[in-house]
């Protein structure tokens, strides 16, 4: 993974959210390709400047600014509905298919239905392994497992410093 100092680069997606770590065309969805994101170095936007950080409680499920942004909004955390498009029917002139795929479909819901309060980083079951990949893209590349997670644990880099 590119990194500039510390700080990992990423590469936005033309036209969605979609990241990636490297520069170019990614296909997804379809074997032959057909879709595809595009990325390229364009402008350097470091988040840091303009981030809200948060502290998450399970035992009573609230979201409270952190010590770094007090003042950040926590209301956004209370909607319920889905965020972005919805799914157009087929009779909208907005809508298209194309090998079953529609394309707008219904946004996700939000963090809070993310299993917050979840032990592992890994959206799965306790019982499911969980595995963090060391490197981008490697094949039989250096893996672990990290499991039992505490929910409040810090984000760290290399050094032991805060990331957030």
């Amino acid at each position: 993974m590119e990194k500039l100092g510390k700080r990992p680069v990423i590469y936005s997606a033309t036209g969605t959210h979609a990241i990636y770590a490297n520069p170019g065309v990614h296909s997804y969805i379809l074997p032959w390709g057909l879709l595809r994101d595009q990325t390229d170095a364009g402008p350097l936007w470091d988040p840091s400047l303009n981030m809200h950080a948060y502290a998450y409680s399970p035992h009573n499920d609230t979201l409270y600014p952190s010590n770094r942004t007090p003042n950040a909004p926590t209301e956004w955390f209370s909607f319920r509905g889905h965020w972005g498009d919805k799914i157009y029917p087929l009779g909208d002139r907005r809508q298209y298919r194309f090998a079953g795929q529609y394309h707008y479909v219904s946004g996700p819901l939000g963090p809070r239905f993310k299993n917050l309060a979840r032990r592992k980083v890994c959206q799965g079951p306790e019982e499911d392994i969980c595995i963090i990949r060391n490197e981008v893209g490697a094949k039989g590349g250096r893996e672990h497992a990290k499991v039992g997670v505490k929910w409040d644990a810090g984000l760290r880099d290399d050094d032991g410093e805060d990331q957030v």
